[in-house]
């Protein structure tokens, strides 16, 4: 994996070694071994390939050494799109990766699209903090929804954004 750039860094260094497109079934493997570094319940390669299957985008920043360190799984239902997964390699952490990736989605999406849908684990400071910077609100929230390492759940804090 490319090392990443200093934190201090300006997005435009980050962008230069960072490729958006969009994952195929060959990058189903590499997807689940990012999610397993970015999540404490990752998707696995199955659930990756089952969902581009079903119609689902994933949009993956690559580096120029084809490695992937950020990944977004998109579904579209009429005017909304729902964010299902996001997973950002560790070391790339802290740097714009996530914001830009989804800056980037988001920009992208068709007009016709109102409004983007998410949920975040209550603890997941990091993903909230993110998530209200891009301009999302909460607005509401699933009591005991996701699963924890110790055997209880915690609650999903539901977000969305109007574009």
């Amino acid at each position: 994996m490319k090392t990443p750039p200093h934190k201090h860094s300006p997005n435009s260094e980050l962008a230069a070694g960072l490729t958006l497109e969009k994952a195929g079934l060959p990058d189903c493997d590499a997807l689940a071994q990012l999610a397993r570094s970015a999540h404490s319940h990752p998707w696995n390669a199955g659930q990756y390939r089952d969902s581009l299957e079903s119609g689902h985008t994933c949009w993956i920043f690559r580096t120029d050494q084809h490695a992937i360190v950020a990944c977004c799984v998109i579904s579209r239902l009429f005017d909304e799109v729902e964010v299902l997964d996001v997973a950002v390699a560790p070391e790339w952490r802290r740097l714009g990766v996530g914001a830009s990736l989804l800056q980037q989605i988001f920009s992208a999406l068709p007009e016709d699209v109102a409004r983007v849908l998410l949920e975040v684990r209550a603890s997941n400071r990091a993903g909230r903090a993110l998530y209200h910077k891009l301009g999302f609100s909460e607005d509401g929230r699933r009591k005991n929804y996701y699963p924890k390492a110790d055997g209880t759940r915690e609650d999903a804090l539901l977000m969305s954004l109007y574009l």
